[in-house]
């Protein structure tokens, strides 16, 4: 019986399907903000959105007029509609920034060899750098 070692999947260089999923997976990724972290991915945006057209007429409004937010972390925050609106052109604000650089960042670990390793590209700091 012939025995062979294994690397772990996760330190070995990465493929380009490997890059293309990280930098999917961090476009979506919870994004701080000066009023705390929030949820960026395509459905919280589209509550973003709901909340900010409909705040209005929401009866779950406190007495201040203000909606109870839960953040990414799972804490809450009290939000004005002024303050909401902030924290969502903050929000897209940031993560297009974040979009730029890892679409660039891809095509660069792309084209490396050895390119960096899938436990690498799971870590957004690594990008971000």
């Amino acid at each position: 019986m012939k025995r062979t070692l294994q690397l772990n999947p996760a330190n070995k260089p990465s493929t380009w399907t490997d890059i293309k999923h990280w930098r999917e997976a961090h476009k979506r990724a919870p994004v701080v903000t000066v009023s705390g972290t929030f949820d960026a991915d395509d459905q919280s945006d589209k509550n973003f959105i709901e909340m900010i057209e409909t705040f209005t007429s929401l009866t779950t409004l406190d007495t201040d007029e203000r909606l109870t937010w839960k953040r990414a972390d799972n804490s809450y925050i009290a939000l004005s509609k002024p303050e909401l609106e902030a924290v969502y052109s903050e929000l897209r604000r940031e993560r297009a920034v974040r979009g730029a650089i890892l679409h660039v960042k891809a095509e660069q670990f792309n084209a490396m060899s050895p390119t960096p390793t899938p436990a690498q590209l799971s870590d957004i700091t690594f990008w971000m750098t």
